[in-house]
């Protein structure tokens, strides 16, 4: 009978450390490995003087930008390709306020923009073509110009 609770907060434990620490909006650069192993795709770093670009490519042909400043934060992501990521992934902590937003009416089905006080994410495209960036504007380096995100 005593090993049954050890057997259950085994299994606990694995799942819990076997679970993906993405990186996402708000995230730390060096969850960006996890979300190129979780993808299955190639990664490519770019430095700049403030941030850093960390690029991963798909298989299926999404690309994911992931920008992190000198402080080690992601403060912005893009992305591009056939489909969208998952966007709950994507921003993180500030996907419940984004979904909050995006539950008001809007009427073009081709172009999603929500702007709220803590997170802001512009979507568009059509079939196999699609498009998108958010950002947390606390979270913006000094000098950056929104301009480098697409």
């Amino acid at each position: 009978m005593m090993k049954l609770p050890r057997i259950l907060f085994c299994m606990a434990t694995a799942v819990c450390v076997s679970a993906p620490a993405l990186a996402a909006l708000g995230g730390d650069a060096a969850s960006v490995e996890t979300d190129r192993v979780s993808m299955k795709g190639a990664l490519r770093v770019t430095p700049t003087a403030d941030y850093s670009v960390h690029e991963i490519q798909t298989a299926s042909g999404i690309v994911i930008r992931e920008f992190v400043s000198g402080a080690g934060q992601v403060f912005a992501v893009t992305w591009q390709g056939p489909g969208i990521p998952d966007l709950r992934q994507m921003l993180g902590s500030y996907y419940t306020e984004f979904a909050q937003a995006r539950s008001e009416p809007h009427y073009n089905h081709h172009h999603l923009a929500v702007r709220t006080a803590g997170v802001v994410v512009e979507s568009s495209g059509r079939t196999r073509a699609f498009f998108g960036r958010a950002w947390a504007p606390a979270l913006l380096p000094q000098n950056f110009s929104l301009k480098d995100i697409g």
